[in-house]
Protein backbone atom coordinates (compact mmCIF):
# COMPACT_ATOMS: atom_id res chain seq x y z
CA UNK A 1 0.00 0.00 0.00
CA UNK A 2 1.67 3.84 -0.76
CA UNK A 3 1.16 5.85 2.12
CA UNK A 4 -0.34 9.25 1.08
CA UNK A 5 0.07 12.69 2.90
CA UNK A 6 -2.73 15.40 1.45
CA UNK A 7 -1.50 19.27 2.23
CA UNK A 8 -4.65 20.47 1.07
CA UNK A 9 -7.19 19.01 3.17
CA UNK A 10 -4.91 17.99 5.64
CA UNK A 11 -6.22 14.68 5.67
CA UNK A 12 -3.11 11.72 6.67
CA UNK A 13 -4.51 8.67 4.77
CA UNK A 14 -1.87 5.25 5.62
CA UNK A 15 -2.54 2.84 7.47
CA UNK A 16 0.86 4.47 9.96
CA UNK A 17 0.00 7.55 10.27
CA UNK A 18 -3.68 6.55 11.25
CA UNK A 19 -2.02 4.05 13.88
CA UNK A 20 0.36 7.34 15.09
CA UNK A 21 -2.93 9.19 15.61
CA UNK A 22 -4.97 7.20 17.40
CA UNK A 23 -1.53 6.39 19.68
CA UNK A 24 -1.41 10.20 20.50
CA UNK A 25 -5.16 10.18 21.49
CA UNK A 26 -5.27 7.08 23.36
CA UNK A 27 -1.71 8.76 25.73
CA UNK A 28 0.38 6.13 24.12
CA UNK A 29 3.48 7.74 23.07
CA UNK A 30 7.31 7.59 24.55
CA UNK A 31 6.95 10.13 27.97
CA UNK A 32 9.31 12.89 28.59
CA UNK A 33 11.10 12.32 31.97
CA UNK A 34 12.09 14.96 34.75
CA UNK A 35 13.97 13.94 37.51
CA UNK A 36 12.24 15.34 40.91
CA UNK A 37 16.08 16.81 41.74
CA UNK A 38 15.63 18.81 38.18
CA UNK A 39 12.02 20.00 38.73
CA UNK A 40 12.99 21.21 42.58
CA UNK A 41 15.80 22.55 41.10
CA UNK A 42 13.66 24.50 38.81
CA UNK A 43 10.89 25.29 41.05
CA UNK A 44 13.30 26.63 43.90
CA UNK A 45 14.98 29.25 40.53
CA UNK A 46 16.60 31.62 42.65
CA UNK A 47 16.30 35.01 39.79
CA UNK A 48 13.12 34.12 38.59
CA UNK A 49 12.12 37.43 41.20
CA UNK A 50 12.38 40.62 39.36
CA UNK A 51 11.20 39.37 35.95
CA UNK A 52 7.50 38.37 37.79
CA UNK A 53 4.89 40.94 36.65
CA UNK A 54 1.20 41.41 37.67
CA UNK A 55 -1.67 42.08 35.75
CA UNK A 56 -4.84 43.84 35.89
CA UNK A 57 -6.56 41.27 38.23
CA UNK A 58 -3.12 41.23 40.51
CA UNK A 59 -2.24 38.07 39.20
CA UNK A 60 1.56 37.24 39.35
CA UNK A 61 2.66 36.09 35.86
CA UNK A 62 6.23 35.06 33.96
CA UNK A 63 6.52 36.83 30.92
CA UNK A 64 7.21 34.56 28.24
CA UNK A 65 10.52 35.78 26.91
CA UNK A 66 12.06 34.91 30.46
CA UNK A 67 10.13 31.59 30.60
CA UNK A 68 11.97 30.36 27.37
CA UNK A 69 14.94 31.60 28.57
CA UNK A 70 14.62 29.98 32.43
CA UNK A 71 13.64 26.51 30.35
CA UNK A 72 16.92 26.84 28.22
CA UNK A 73 19.06 27.50 31.38
CA UNK A 74 17.46 24.02 33.03
CA UNK A 75 16.58 22.01 30.01
CA UNK A 76 18.39 23.21 26.75
CA UNK A 77 16.82 20.19 24.35
CA UNK A 78 13.32 21.03 25.79
CA UNK A 79 11.08 22.88 23.52
CA UNK A 80 6.53 23.10 23.79
CA UNK A 81 4.63 21.69 20.68
CA UNK A 82 0.89 21.84 20.23
CA UNK A 83 -1.61 19.16 19.46
CA UNK A 84 -3.12 19.78 16.30
CA UNK A 85 -6.69 19.81 14.83
CA UNK A 86 -5.72 19.45 11.64
CA UNK A 87 -1.88 19.95 10.00
CA UNK A 88 -1.35 23.42 11.00
CA UNK A 89 -4.56 24.01 12.95
CA UNK A 90 -3.95 24.46 17.33
CA UNK A 91 -7.29 25.67 17.73
CA UNK A 92 -9.83 23.21 19.13
CA UNK A 93 -13.19 23.89 20.12
CA UNK A 94 -16.29 26.16 19.60
CA UNK A 95 -16.91 29.94 19.74
CA UNK A 96 -16.74 30.76 23.45
CA UNK A 97 -14.87 27.68 24.42
CA UNK A 98 -11.74 27.66 22.33
CA UNK A 99 -8.60 25.82 23.17
CA UNK A 100 -5.39 24.94 22.83
CA UNK A 101 -3.42 21.54 23.74
CA UNK A 102 0.32 22.25 24.73
CA UNK A 103 2.85 19.98 25.55
CA UNK A 104 6.60 19.59 25.91
CA UNK A 105 9.20 17.42 23.78
CA UNK A 106 12.60 17.05 23.53
CA UNK A 107 12.03 16.18 19.59
CA UNK A 108 11.30 12.54 20.39
CA UNK A 109 10.18 11.77 23.88
CA UNK A 110 6.85 14.41 25.03
CA UNK A 111 4.65 14.66 28.32
CA UNK A 112 0.92 14.42 28.04
CA UNK A 113 -1.03 17.53 26.49
CA UNK A 114 -2.67 20.31 28.91
CA UNK A 115 -6.29 21.91 27.98
CA UNK A 116 -5.35 25.77 27.91
CA UNK A 117 -8.83 28.05 27.29
CA UNK A 118 -7.91 30.79 24.89
CA UNK A 119 -8.85 33.94 26.80
CA UNK A 120 -8.36 37.63 26.14
CA UNK A 121 -6.87 39.72 28.12
CA UNK A 122 -8.63 39.90 31.13
CA UNK A 123 -9.07 36.10 31.47
CA UNK A 124 -12.59 36.52 29.55
CA UNK A 125 -13.37 33.41 26.98
CA UNK A 126 -13.15 34.60 23.44
CA UNK A 127 -15.68 34.12 20.89
CA UNK A 128 -13.85 35.23 18.02
CA UNK A 129 -10.86 34.26 16.80
CA UNK A 130 -8.71 36.21 15.28
CA UNK A 131 -4.99 35.30 14.35
CA UNK A 132 -3.38 37.95 17.48
CA UNK A 133 -5.41 36.20 19.62
CA UNK A 134 -4.12 32.84 18.92
CA UNK A 135 -0.24 34.29 18.73
CA UNK A 136 -0.74 35.58 22.37
CA UNK A 137 -2.43 32.34 23.82
CA UNK A 138 -0.11 30.22 22.45
CA UNK A 139 2.69 32.11 24.26
CA UNK A 140 0.20 31.97 27.57
CA UNK A 141 0.10 28.19 26.58
CA UNK A 142 3.71 27.84 26.28
CA UNK A 143 4.75 29.56 29.77
CA UNK A 144 1.98 27.52 32.00
CA UNK A 145 3.25 24.20 30.17
CA UNK A 146 6.95 24.88 31.01
CA UNK A 147 5.71 25.53 34.41
CA UNK A 148 3.63 22.54 35.10
CA UNK A 149 6.05 20.17 33.22
CA UNK A 150 9.56 21.67 35.13
CA UNK A 151 8.29 23.67 37.77
CA UNK A 152 10.03 27.11 36.17
CA UNK A 153 7.49 29.61 37.71
CA UNK A 154 4.95 26.84 38.77
CA UNK A 155 4.79 28.77 42.31
CA UNK A 156 3.30 31.53 40.56
CA UNK A 157 -0.07 29.42 39.84
CA UNK A 158 -0.38 28.33 43.49
CA UNK A 159 -4.38 28.59 44.76
CA UNK A 160 -5.39 30.71 41.31
CA UNK A 161 -7.93 28.35 40.78
CA UNK A 162 -8.87 27.51 44.97
CA UNK A 163 -10.78 30.04 46.88
CA UNK A 164 -9.01 30.94 49.64
CA UNK A 165 -11.20 30.09 52.61
CA UNK A 166 -11.25 33.82 53.92
CA UNK A 167 -12.64 34.66 50.37
CA UNK A 168 -15.40 31.84 50.95
CA UNK A 169 -16.22 33.30 54.24
CA UNK A 170 -16.48 36.63 53.56
CA UNK A 171 -18.35 36.01 49.89
CA UNK A 172 -21.06 34.19 52.39
CA UNK A 173 -21.11 37.47 55.06
CA UNK A 174 -24.32 39.68 54.19
CA UNK A 175 -23.16 42.87 52.34
CA UNK A 176 -22.19 45.97 54.90
CA UNK A 177 -24.38 49.20 54.68
CA UNK A 178 -23.36 51.65 52.89
CA UNK A 179 -21.38 54.08 54.53
CA UNK A 180 -22.76 57.63 55.14
CA UNK A 181 -19.81 59.41 56.07
CA UNK A 182 -17.01 61.01 53.39
CA UNK A 183 -14.08 59.13 52.71
CA UNK A 184 -10.79 60.15 54.58
CA UNK A 185 -7.94 61.98 52.32
CA UNK A 186 -6.34 58.53 52.59
CA UNK A 187 -9.47 56.29 51.32
CA UNK A 188 -9.88 59.11 48.35
CA UNK A 189 -6.29 58.53 47.62
CA UNK A 190 -6.07 55.04 46.59
CA UNK A 191 -7.98 52.82 50.00
CA UNK A 192 -10.55 50.84 48.35
CA UNK A 193 -12.05 50.16 44.88
CA UNK A 194 -15.42 52.27 45.55
CA UNK A 195 -13.22 55.71 46.43
CA UNK A 196 -10.36 55.25 44.02
CA UNK A 197 -9.93 57.06 40.80
CA UNK A 198 -7.82 55.42 38.56
CA UNK A 199 -8.65 57.96 35.86
CA UNK A 200 -7.89 61.41 38.29
CA UNK A 201 -4.48 58.97 39.42
CA UNK A 202 -3.43 58.46 35.89
CA UNK A 203 -3.67 62.47 35.28
CA UNK A 204 -2.20 63.36 38.15
CA UNK A 205 1.03 61.57 37.43
CA UNK A 206 1.10 62.11 33.92
CA UNK A 207 0.60 66.25 35.00
CA UNK A 208 3.37 65.31 37.64
CA UNK A 209 5.42 63.93 34.72
CA UNK A 210 8.18 62.45 37.30
CA UNK A 211 10.21 60.59 34.82
CA UNK A 212 10.24 63.50 32.57
CA UNK A 213 8.93 62.97 29.20
CA UNK A 214 8.87 65.90 26.91
CA UNK A 215 5.41 67.06 28.04
CA UNK A 216 2.53 65.26 29.95
CA UNK A 217 1.26 64.81 26.63
CA UNK A 218 4.57 62.07 25.56
CA UNK A 219 3.88 61.06 29.45
CA UNK A 220 0.56 59.80 28.60
CA UNK A 221 1.24 57.99 25.76
CA UNK A 222 3.96 55.84 27.71
CA UNK A 223 1.14 55.32 30.43
CA UNK A 224 -1.43 54.13 27.79
CA UNK A 225 1.49 51.72 26.51
CA UNK A 226 1.81 50.72 30.29
CA UNK A 227 -2.21 50.01 30.46
CA UNK A 228 -2.21 48.02 27.33
CA UNK A 229 0.61 45.70 27.99
CA UNK A 230 -1.20 44.82 31.89
CA UNK A 231 -4.38 44.16 29.54
CA UNK A 232 -6.27 47.35 30.82
CA UNK A 233 -7.75 50.25 28.57
CA UNK A 234 -8.15 53.23 30.20
CA UNK A 235 -7.72 54.98 33.37
CA UNK A 236 -11.12 53.92 34.77
CA UNK A 237 -10.02 49.86 34.86
CA UNK A 238 -7.75 50.40 37.86
CA UNK A 239 -9.82 49.80 40.69
CA UNK A 240 -7.35 50.04 43.25
CA UNK A 241 -4.05 52.77 44.44
CA UNK A 242 -2.13 48.89 44.15
CA UNK A 243 -3.48 48.91 40.23
CA UNK A 244 -2.14 52.50 39.50
CA UNK A 245 1.11 50.94 41.19
CA UNK A 246 1.34 47.80 38.86
CA UNK A 247 0.88 50.33 35.75
CA UNK A 248 3.58 53.18 37.07
CA UNK A 249 6.35 50.24 38.23
CA UNK A 250 5.71 48.85 33.92
CA UNK A 251 6.03 52.12 33.06
CA UNK A 252 9.03 52.46 35.09
CA UNK A 253 10.75 49.19 33.71
CA UNK A 254 10.02 50.21 30.48
CA UNK A 255 11.65 53.76 31.01
CA UNK A 256 14.98 52.09 32.25
CA UNK A 257 15.36 50.21 29.34
CA UNK A 258 14.55 52.75 26.82
CA UNK A 259 17.30 54.93 28.66
CA UNK A 260 19.54 52.16 28.08
CA UNK A 261 20.35 52.46 32.14
CA UNK A 262 22.40 49.58 33.14
CA UNK A 263 21.39 47.89 36.24
CA UNK A 264 21.09 44.39 37.96
CA UNK A 265 17.62 42.72 38.19
CA UNK A 266 17.84 42.12 41.62
CA UNK A 267 18.80 46.18 41.83
CA UNK A 268 15.54 46.85 39.94
CA UNK A 269 13.57 44.15 41.87
CA UNK A 270 14.18 46.29 44.81
CA UNK A 271 13.28 49.91 43.24
CA UNK A 272 10.04 48.86 41.83
CA UNK A 273 9.63 47.27 45.75
CA UNK A 274 10.07 50.40 47.01
CA UNK A 275 7.97 51.96 44.83
CA UNK A 276 4.97 49.27 45.27
CA UNK A 277 5.64 49.98 48.96
CA UNK A 278 4.29 53.79 48.78
CA UNK A 279 0.96 52.77 47.25
CA UNK A 280 0.40 51.86 51.13
CA UNK A 281 0.48 55.84 51.26
CA UNK A 282 -1.59 57.12 48.15
CA UNK A 283 -1.18 58.69 44.59
CA UNK A 284 1.24 61.32 45.76
CA UNK A 285 3.44 59.12 47.44
CA UNK A 286 3.84 56.58 44.22
CA UNK A 287 4.75 59.70 42.26
CA UNK A 288 7.19 60.97 44.83
CA UNK A 289 8.92 57.28 45.05
CA UNK A 290 8.91 58.05 41.10
CA UNK A 291 10.21 61.13 40.70
CA UNK A 292 13.29 60.24 43.37
CA UNK A 293 14.04 57.06 41.14
CA UNK A 294 14.11 59.64 38.16
CA UNK A 295 16.88 62.11 40.10
CA UNK A 296 18.97 58.76 40.63
CA UNK A 297 19.07 57.60 37.44
CA UNK A 298 18.89 60.39 35.48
Amino acid sequence: MTNTFTLGNASMTSEIAQQTLADRYNGIFAPLEISAEAFQAAYDTPDIGPHIEKDYKGLSYLSWPFAYRYLKQHFPTFFVSFEEKTLGEVVFGVPGAYYLRPYLTDGCRRTVALVFPIMDRKHNAIKELDGRAISDNCQRAAVKCIATFTGLGLRLYAGEDIPKEEDQRESSKPAPAARKAAPSPKEATGGTSESFDGKAALLSFCTANPLGYGDAKACQMAVKGSLESLGLERGTDLKTVSDFGNVITTLVSTWTKDQGIKITKVAMGKELDTIRAECANGVDAVNAAVAAFYEAKK
